[in-house]
């Protein structure tokens, strides 16, 4: 009676092993946009900020680290009844505790513009990075033609230690973009473009 019960324990904890691994799996395609945006937005966002912008690789790498645990799980699943009980079980720990960073770095990834300069957090740094306007060196627009027609893709942005940025030319970028021709010229900012040659794609 005892092995009976024991043994539907264990069949009740491989389906809902199951179950969780294929909603890790489904939900790695949405989940990382609510819960990266929602983070970002309760502990960096401030409304002295002209715009911040949460970069794709946050979302890719916050699925990542769902679809590590997946893994893990699909892993265990597949090989625990094949080699040693706890061999597999500190395989599938170690992959779990794995995605722990990954996790981390997707929501300290985000960059920032206001009255202060350029912020920037990336997915390998624990500490923002600032580029204030008055420390910046140059500025460099790169524009790119796609399907014959020519428009800025990116902002790249030189510290005076030769340090660069670069950020994405969106449409929050878009809208702010007469804010930061403004900061420009007040900090006599050089500007280069490529724009008699750009990038073609």
């Amino acid at each position: 009676m005892l092995l009976q019960k024991r043994k539907e324990h264990t069949e009740d904890n491989q389906v809902n092993l199951v179950a969780y691994t294929i909603i890790l799996y489904i939900s790695s395609l949405f989940v990382p946009f609510i819960v990266v945006a929602s983070y970002q937005s309760m502990v960096y966002y401030s409304r002295t900020q002209w715009f911040f912008t949460t970069p794709l690789t946050a979302y890719i790498t916050f699925a990542a680290g769902m679809l590590i645990i997946a893994f893990a799980l699909t892993v265990y699943l597949i090989f625990r009844s094949r080699s040693d009980g706890r061999e597999i079980k500190w395989v599938t720990w170690v992959l779990i505790l794995g995605s722990i960073p990954v996790f981390f770095m997707s929501l300290t990834n985000y960059y920032y513009f206001d009255e202060e300069g350029v912020h920037y957090n990336s997915l390998t740094k624990i500490k923002e990075e600032e580029y204030r306007w008055d420390k910046i060196k140059k500025v460099h627009i790169v524009y790119r033609n796609h399907q014959g027609t020519t428009g800025i893709l990116e902002y790249q942005f030189e510290n005076r230690n030769g340090r660069k940025i670069t950020i994405p030319f969106n449409d929050k970028l878009s809208e702010n973009k007469w804010r930061v021709e403004k900061m420009i010229k007040e900090n006599n900012i050089p500007i280069t473009d490529n724009f008699k040659n750009p990038i073609v794609d």
